[in-house]
Parts: structure tokens; sequence; C-alpha cells
């Protein structure tokens, strides 16, 4: 305990609060987790940023080892990933090491949760319906294309990475302050969170934000205008990076859509999103949703097999198996199925394009 103290005053009384090391990085890892508000400002976008608790300890799967997990894992309400490693100033690994673990969970992360974040959220609403739980705890209002956002996201490595310690050393805030700077659709931070307590029992916690240089606020800015996706803006930003025949499936797709008299969501990530809903049985329904990517990166399709099982569960398993009728799908059903309906088989744009029974399914689901 040293002698920084912050004071108290409530009803005329005055109450000395002493700086005190965290017990165990363990404690500190408690903190967060039940109070994830007390980083949300300071490490999102502002003082009514959200943040959700995706999982704790949340795996990482990487080829060459085993037995990863992040620390926290949480999503904004903009649908960004938030990783979060935690350490206490004791930890006496080298910035080198801490700096590398964080790079190593965000690396293999992004290109392995794809599906686990849908399934860790629904773990995490327990009994409450998915959907209900994110318009609750992060004000979604329309799911779908909150997920589409996400998934985007991930595809592109739009996150957010966090070192949260209750000091952080000076040269490790300089590496972040360096990669903040340096990176594009990556945002680095630090916080230090240091604890303040009393005999009475009183504990205030004061998060500082390290490695929001008036560079680097102003390199994600510039990066990050552009205008709002419209059709129009999809199809030109497929044009550029997809083949004719990639885009002609996906003006079949937004034809369909128009015909049965459905309508449109769109993801707000760097590439250009966008979901299909139907009016199935009196009900407005998500189907389908195709990303184009960009010049770098793959389009894809997905068919959207959870919230179709949740408002027609009757329907759902005619649905599933016609999407299992196409061969590099029927493994991915099957294991979308084992997990109650968690989770959207995918396939290339390309690969779509080149087969005619890839409209079958949405046809089977909506008329």
């Amino acid at each position: 305990m040293s002698d920084d103290a912050i004071f108290l005053a409530v009803g005329g009384q005055l109450t000395a609060l002493r700086k005190a090391d965290y017990t165990s990085e363990d404690v500190l890892q408690q903190v967060l987790a039940q109070f994830p508000e007390l980083v949300a400002g300071v490490g999102t976008a502002g003082e009514s940023a959200k943040l959700l608790l995706v999982r704790r300890e949340m795996p990482v799967a990487a080829a060459d080892s085993v037995g990863l997990s992040l620390d926290h894992l949480f999503l904004d309400q903009s649908g960004v990933p938030v990783l979060v490693e935690v350490k206490r100033a004791s930890d006496t690994r080298a910035r080198r090491e801490v700096v590398a673990q964080m790079l190593d969970y965000a690396a293999n992360g992004v290109a392995t949760w794809q599906n686990d974040l849908r399934d860790a959220v629904a773990q995490t609403a327990g009994s409450t319906d998915p959907g209900t739980f994110l318009q609750e705890q992060l004000g979604v209002e329309d799911v779908e294309a909150f997920w589409t956002t996400v998934e985007d996201n991930l595809r592109v490595g739009k996150i957010r990475l966090i070192f949260l310690a209750d000091r952080l050393a000076p040269g490790l805030v300089r590496i972040i302050e360096f990669l903040n700077e340096q990176m594009r659709d990556v945002e680095v931070l630090g916080i230090e969170m240091p604890q303040y307590t009393a005999p009475e029992g009183q504990v205030v916690y004061v998060p500082q934000v390290r490695g929001r240089t008036a560079a680097a606020v102003e390199a994600k800015q510039r990066r990050s205008k552009r205008a709002s996706w419209t059709e129009q803006t999809l199809l030109d930003a497929g044009a550029e990076a997809r083949s004719e025949a990639e885009m002609a499936l996906v003006r079949r797709l937004i034809d369909d859509v128009k015909a049965c008299g459905g309508r449109f969501s769109r993801g707000t990530g760097s590439t250009a999103g966008l979901t299909g809903w139907y009016p199935v049985d009196g009900k407005d329904t998500p189907v389908w949703n195709i990303n184009v990517g960009d010049t770098t990166t793959s389009g894809w399709l997905y068919y959207i097999l959870p919230e179709y099982s949740t408002r027609h569960p009757e329907r759902i398993e005619a649905y599933a198996d016609a999407v299992a009728q196409i061969p590099e799908l029927a493994a991915k059903v099957g294991q979308v199925r084992a997990r109650g309906w968690s989770g959207w088989p995918s396939l290339p744009l390309e690969r779509a394009a080149e087969m005619e029974q890839t409209m079958e399914p949405i046809v089977l689901a909506t008329r």
C-alpha cells in the first residue's frame, strides 16, 4: 500500500481511500467481468458506450498451439469484438511476451470465432432469447444486422485490443501507442485501473486510458470515413472485387427478395454486407446473408438457420436438409443442428455462383 489517496466526502464526513494492490490477477479479472462499464467509456467510443461480456477465458484455436485462452472477450454496441488481457504490474514477464501473446490471440481469434461468438453469447444469455439479450445489454435493434457487422468486422480484422493493468510499464505504453498509430483497422489501447480502498470497505476504481494519442485518433478517423452502404454501393463494390458470375448471383438474390415483398438490412463494416428478409408464414424472417468482400478477401453467402428456427420451428428441418444437399455444407449443417441451430453454414460466393442448387434452400424456405 502506498500513500497515494483520494478523498470521499459523504454527509459532511471525509473518508480517505488509499491506493492498494490487487491481491491477485484473478481479482482484477473478476472486477472487470462484473463491471465492464469501468472500461466501456474510456476503452471504446465514449461515455454512452456499452460492452457485453461474451466469455471469460475465451478459447483461441491455433494450428501450432493448444490450450490458448483470452482473459476476456467483449462485444461493443457497434459490433466490434474487444479483446482484453489482464496483467498486474507485479507480473514480471517481458513486455515483448505480453504483446506477442495478445497478437497471437487476435490473429487466431479473428480467423476462428465466426460461429463461436454466437454460441458463446447464447450460452451467456442462458434462458433468455439471444436476440432479446442483445437488445437488453447493448440496445441492439436489428439483431441480424448486428451479427452481420460482427462477422464482417472479424473477417477484415476490425477489432479492439486492450491491455488492462493496475499500472502499465512505460515501455509497454510506448508499444501500445506505436501499434495504435500504425495499425489500420485494429485499435490498441492500454487501461490502467488502480483501486483505492478504505477500512470501512469502500472501493474506488480509477480507469485511465493509454495509447489513444492524437496521431492515432486522426489516423483512425481518416481511415473510417465513408458513406453508409446502400444497395448500389454494395453492387459497385462487388463489381470491383467479384466475378461477373458472382455478381449475377448477388443480383438474383436481391431480385428474389423484392419479388417476394421482402426487405433488406445492411451491415456497417468496412466491406459490404446484406441480409435478405422474407415474409414467411406472416413473419418477417432473415433467410440469407451475403458479403461481397474486397479485392483482398473472398465474398461469402450464408444461410441463416438460427433465427429461422426461432420463427419457424416446424419448417427448420426442411430448410436445413435442403442446405445440407450442397456437398460442402452437409457437415456444417450437422454441426449447427447439434448445437441447437447455432451457426450460419456458409459458402464462398465463387463456389455458390457455380451451382444452380444454391437457390433451392432459399426457395423452399420462403414459399
